[in-house]
């Protein structure tokens, strides 16, 4: 695909979430400067993947705050739904577009932590916070795609994980709902991933996922507590705990801690 709807010089990023991902230039009408992220529903969608992207439409119109990226342009063609965001031209967490130094990457942190935090007052669960799910920004950082926000799939009849093996908090890999305090764990995973550069779970068989699913709901994570800095390792500890009522009481007390390292 080269063009779609005004929106010009599209490459082809990947797939998540019922739709494909492009970098765009922007329809001109839209005064915009730069690049735009783009996505567009896969043709031939069933009527639930409509409104599951509709949804997402929805909930990143909703969304005013300045830790979650601004949803630029909506619409669609012939039933297939598109919207535009911020490109992320300085890259994710997960792959900067150059090396940041410690300080950046806690900001943007902190801001990831404080989007979530909006997401949830808005009584949304993320079901999927990650690294590559923070863009960095001038200034810190926003957290962005809502795809599998407030959504369970289900298989067979039954709800199955939503999530990203590493990020995935025991509970949703034994199969219960997604939650705030689910949201919390994918958020201490990030932060351990980003600030130490190590994953929580060195032994996961990522190539079988039912023996990977058992091994989230089983086995503790590994934290490098001798990484964290000092004054974070209680709250990321926490909220990594396998008990979800041991976890902070939100995200903004995550960013807040983040913020107080300087």
């Amino acid at each position: 695909m080269k063009a779609w709807l005004g929106y010009s010089a599209l490459r082809y990023l990947g797939e998540a979430n019922h739709g494909a991902y492009f970098r765009a230039a922007p329809p001109a009408d839209l005064g915009l400067d730069g690049p735009v992220l783009l996505k567009i529903l896969y043709a031939g969608s069933s009527d639930d993947q409509w409104q599951a992207f509709a949804r997402e439409i929805r909930l990143l119109g909703d969304l005013e705050d300045p830790h979650v990226v601004p949803l630029l342009d909506r619409g669609h063609e012939r039933g297939r739904l598109h919207y535009a965001t911020e490109f992320p031209v300085a890259g994710t967490l997960l792959e900067p577009a150059e090396a940041i130094d410690a300080a950046t990457a806690q900001r943007a942190l902190a801001h990831g932590a404080r989007g979530l935090h909006a997401v949830h007052l808005a009584g949304v669960v993320h079901r999927d916070f990650k690294p590559s799910k923070v863009f960095l920004s001038q200034g810190g950082g926003k957290l962005s795609d809502l795809g599998t926000a407030d959504e369970t799939r289900m298989q067979e009849g039954h709800a199955v994980p939503t999530g990203t093996l590493g990020f995935m908090a025991p509970e949703i890999a034994k199969g219960d709902p997604a939650s705030v305090r689910s949201d919390l764990f994918s958020l201490g995973a990030t932060v351990h991933q980003v600030l130490t550069g190590q994953g929580l779970y060195p032994d996961l068989p990522r190539q079988n996922i039912v023996a990977a699913l058992g091994h989230l709901a089983t086995e503790a994570p590994t934290i490098a507590r001798d990484k964290l800095p000092a004054s974070i390792e209680p709250v990321v500890s926490a909220c990594l705990s396998q008990n979800a009522k041991d976890r902070p009481g939100t995200a903004l007390d995550v960013a807040r801690a983040l913020e107080s390292l300087g």
